[in-house]
């Protein structure tokens, strides 16, 4: 790259000392100078013949990069002298470098320090000089004039950078700020939706106790126990998603989902908390649809189930809606899930921050709906995993529209369908919740805890299986190879995977080692990425997390026990 040339200021009245100052600093290096040593010295000149005439060069020389440095005489009649040119230069560029020249014998040097004060811009320079000298000093005073320049630009830089960095600095420390205030009104909202259906259940717990209370009252109280106990259920799940979530660990198990068995059952759950409030629930098709999707069913469930929960509770009166339809968008063809509501609406300022974590649309403690701020931003990042989207069209006090966007085109499998009446229904359910199926057969239930396996034990031999427990994995080996020696095996296992003495997980190696080969499947609380599959590694056929629901749990006995039937044991010899 080209260094441009140095640019020298010489000032002097005499045209023939102006002529030795531009034979001397145009002239090739001189032997001896040490300016040329390196290269050769040829700075661009400017000459001016009075100090005003200096003083209007370096002005207009500031806007292309001024001068290096400049030889100033100090005698120069008519006008301002080499002092006074000095004083003014430097107002204008406070870095130019300064050689004062006089011929004069009595220059009082002494009173420079006392004129310009302490500085290292100003040299003093006797005529007649040698030329070397003046190609030194030039030389000397241009380098320094540009390392100078250098240093103002790294200061510059630097200061821009520090600059730049302290603004980065407090806008981390506002986004922290707003983070920890976020996170604190998450827990103080999480505390109040775990302690009230937390004083429920012990409130009603305590009232069933009561030797005086009713069939219908008790009736009553087990409905209470088992709303807020599913309440706090959901509460785990929504942490634990997006615990998962933020850590990128949940996988997406894309399977055939049969649409509209899917929408029959989201909209059976959600009908009575409707129904409650007086609410019209609807499912209604747009247009034609896909019967079968290949997706993750139960991620598109929990969605669903969300956004018709939301949209139930911010509605007050009039209606709700799940509208189907096929779409199109710029990624291709889309299953879109509508859910309508006619409820309170959300102010345009409020949208963007509501897929947020911990945020609510009203975060103020005297709001009147409850709720963590988790289930939409869980929702859409959900959605997100299945290649999809959550979106939102409001308006306060006009309703909301909130939409789940799922990939169709070649994830469509088989025929589409047109109206509702083609909607599956619902399964059918007995007067107590649970699934009208029986269980035939016997299941080893293996459960350190003996309320839960008190309870489990109730919910199968009602089911009309045939149940025997152990505590530990040590128990659990001993009993299955005791049936079997018996000649009467069990064709389950529901194996708890945390226990003392021996785990579910080396119980169950242990029997696969053994030569045990009827299905297992894990009982566990372990609902994190990676604890399903370290389960079926381990030798599981089947994976349940807890608590387990009882129709759920009868649903999964009943068909590990019809995959492998038992023939019955041979009557005793004798």
């Amino acid at each position: 790259m080209t260094v441009p040339a140095p640019r020298i200021l010489v000032v002097d009245d005499e045209p023939a000392v102006l002529a030795t100052y531009c034979a001397i600093l145009r002239a090739p290096a001189i032997a001896g100078d040490s300016a040329g040593a390196a290269d050769e010295f040829r700075p661009e000149l400017t000459l001016a013949r009075q100090g005003q005439d200096a003083v209007d060069a370096v002005a207009t020389a500031t806007a292309s990069g001024g001068f290096a440095m400049a030889f100033v005489d100090i005698h120069m009649p008519p006008g301002i002298d080499g002092f006074a040119t000095v004083e003014r230069l430097w107002t204008i560029d406070g870095d130019l470098q300064v050689v004062i020249a006089s011929g004069s014998a009595d220059l009082p040097v002494a009173n420079l320090a006392e004129r310009f004060g302490a500085t290292d811009r100003l040299l003093v320079l006797k005529k007649p000089f040698e030329p070397v000298e003046v190609r030194q000093l030039a030389a000397a005073l241009c380098r320094k004039r540009e390392l100078l320049r250098e240093a103002r630009q790294r200061e510059h830089r630097l200061e821009s950078h520090v600059a730049e960095r302290t603004r980065e600095l407090a806008a981390a420390l506002q986004a922290a700020k707003s983070a920890a205030r976020t996170r604190l009104q998450f827990l103080a909202n999480m505390s109040h939706e775990i302690r009230t259906p937390l004083t429920a259940i012990l409130g009603y717990a305590e009232l069933l106790r009561d030797p005086g209370c009713s069939e219908e009252d008790r009736e009553q109280h087990v409905q209470v126990l088992e709303r807020n106990s599913h309440h706090l259920l959901q509460l785990v799940n929504d942490v634990l998603d997006l615990s998962k979530l933020e850590a990128r660990q949940l996988l997406v198990d894309a399977s055939p989902t049969d649409v509209p068995a899917l929408l029959a059952e989201v909209v059976s759950m959600m009908r009575p908390v409707a129904v409650e409030k007086g609410l019209l629930l609807e499912l209604c098709f747009v247009t034609p649809c896909p019967r079968t999707l290949r997706t993750d069913g139960m991620r598109v469930r929990q969605i669903l189930l969300n956004l018709l929960g939301n949209a139930i509770k911010f509605t007050a009166s009039g209606s709700v809606s799940l509208q189907v339809e096929s779409v199109d968008r710029a990624t291709g063809p889309c299953l879109a899930f509508h859910v309508v509501d006619t409820g309170i609406g959300i102010s345009n300022e409020r949208q963007s921050a509501l897929f947020e974590p911990f945020v609510q649309a009203d975060s103020s403690t005297s709001r009147r709906f409850g709720g963590t701020g988790l289930g939409l931003s869980i929702s859409r990042q959900l959605a997100k995993c299945l290649g999809g989207d959550v979106t939102l069209r409001s308006a306060l006090g006009e309703g909301s529209v909130f939409s789940l966007l799922v990939p169709a085109g070649d994830l469509a499998i088989g025929p589409w369908i047109a109206t509702p009446d083609e909607v599956a229904p619902p399964v059918a359910v007995t007067a107590n919740g649970q699934p009208r199926s029986r269980l035939v057969g016997r299941i080893l239930l293996v459960e350190d805890g003996a309320d839960t396996r008190r309870l489990l034990t109730t919910v199968l031999c009602k089911a009309g299986a045939d149940v025997a427990t152990a505590s530990n994995g040590v128990e659990a080996i001993d009993a299955a190879l005791s049936a079997d020696a018996a000649g009467a095996p069990f064709g389950l296992v529901l194996m708890d995977m945390q226990m003392p003495v021996m785990d579910g997980y080396t119980a169950t190696r242990a029997l696969r080692r053994a030569g045990w080969q009827r299905p297992i499947v894990a009982l566990t609380a372990h609902a994190m990425e990676g604890d399903r599959e370290r389960c079926l590694a381990e030798g599981c056929d089947g994976y349940e997390t807890k608590p387990v629901r009882a129709e759920r749990l009868i649903a999964t006995c009943a068909r590990f026990l019809e995959s492998t039937p038992i023939s019955p044991p041979p009557p005793p010899v004798g």
